[in-house]
């Protein structure tokens, strides 16, 4: 995903994930595994085709009327591109204040903590 003007709807981070956790899949699949979504197979597929033109999605159409679903784009690249969205959005860009905002949340379990401590030593070195 090279293209910086592509964002990924709510919505369709749910296609991405299904697609990330199980490529080649068609679209009864992939609307089978968002059922707790109560989209319909029409929704499904109109979202899918969004990502479609977007680029971020392909099918395999080797086989008529049976066409596979993968994701183009990395996971992580578009987890990256999305926090830095994030980061621009809500916090100016601002790096530090998001950490601290993180810091200061009170349900952050000790493992977080830690791990939040971690990645702080780890920019400071």
């Amino acid at each position: 995903m090279n293209n910086d003007n592509i964002t990924i709807s709510d919505s369709e981070w749910k296609i991405m994930k299904v697609l990330w956790g199980s490529p080649y899949i068609t679209l009864k699949e992939i609307a089978g595994k968002v059922t707790k979504t109560g989209w319909s197979y029409t929704t499904v597929r109109t979202l899918v085709n969004r990502l479609a033109d977007k680029g971020v999605v392909a099918a395999d159409k080797s086989i008529a009327n049976n066409f596979k679903y993968y994701p183009v784009a990395a996971e992580e690249e578009c987890k990256i591109k999305e926090v830095k969205s994030f980061l621009e959005k809500v916090f100016d860009g601002s790096a530090g204040m998001l950490i601290s905002a993180l810091a200061k949340d009170s349900n952050l379990s000790e493992e977080e903590r830690k791990n939040l401590k971690s990645i702080i030593d780890k920019i400071e070195q």
